[in-house]
């Protein structure tokens, strides 16, 4: 499995720490200004790629849809907004980027928990439709999580991945302002010095759709934002 090899920093010659510990503690520290960085870094594009992310679903009245690594809920407050006769609910494993969820959603409007996507408190065949942001490459055990996800997902489900695509000029502006700006707008550098890398080392869209099917998936539709920068690989049970 591609996501699933250590990756070492080229600069450094470390491999990158993804422990649940370390993962837990870096996203507890950057959640106060985690959306505000998101915005800055993005140039506000990261909520038009949600969106169109989850419009590309076929989402139904009354679907149960879970959210993995949902951090501040931006893709489970989208798919409510969008869609609110559904059931959404949303899982992280930092406490505090759950409480920023939390205090956007209306009050019982979307569930949240705390968890560990390698090991989903769910049954089999539970979830209609089941979403990941940004969020498989800070997992350890990514393989893992993949399962996680193929055996909640019902038959004929679909599961939505969203991340960085593939590497051009854009993704390399990217990489070169994100340190530039965590410095003037955070006291942890540290840690988007830390998401830079783990972009760098992440599998193209191409090479995740195999991995996405060697664990029973089928490919139903990928989709392209930003001229490439992100992508959306939605597979299907």
């Amino acid at each position: 499995m591609t996501y699933n090899k250590p990756k070492k920093n080229t600069a450094s010659g470390k491999i990158l720490d993804k422990s649940p510990e370390t993962i837990h503690v870096m996203f507890n520290i950057i959640s106060e200004k985690y959306d505000f960085m998101n915005n800055v870094m993005s140039f506000g594009t990261h909520n038009y790629v949600k969106y169109r992310s989850i419009q590309s679903l076929n989402i139904q009245a009354n679907n149960n849809i879970i959210d993995l690594c949902c951090g501040t809920g931006d893709l489970a407050r989208i798919i409510k907004q969008l869609h609110p006769d559904t059931c959404v609910t949303g899982i992280d494993i930092s406490e505090k980027m759950l409480q920023i969820a939390k205090s956007k959603s209306s009050k019982g409007k979307i569930q949240y928990l705390q968890g560990d996507v390698t090991n989903l408190p769910y049954q089999d065949n539970t979830f209609d439709i089941v979403t990941m942001g940004f969020g498989l490459r800070n997992i350890q055990n990514a393989e893992k999580a993949v399962e996680e996800a193929y055996r909640i997902l019902k038959p004929h489900g679909s599961f939505l991945h969203l991340d960085f695509g593939e590497a051009n000029f854009l993704s390399k502006i990217y990489e070169r302002t994100t340190p530039i700006l965590a410095k003037i707008f955070t006291k942890n550098d540290f840690s988007y010095d830390y998401l830079i890398k783990s972009k760098q080392n992440f599998p193209p869209p191409k090479d995740l759709i195999k991995d996405f099917q060697s664990k029973g998936f089928k490919l139903k539709k990928r989709k392209d934002y930003l001229f490439g920068v992100i992508s959306t690989q939605i597979m299907t049970k």
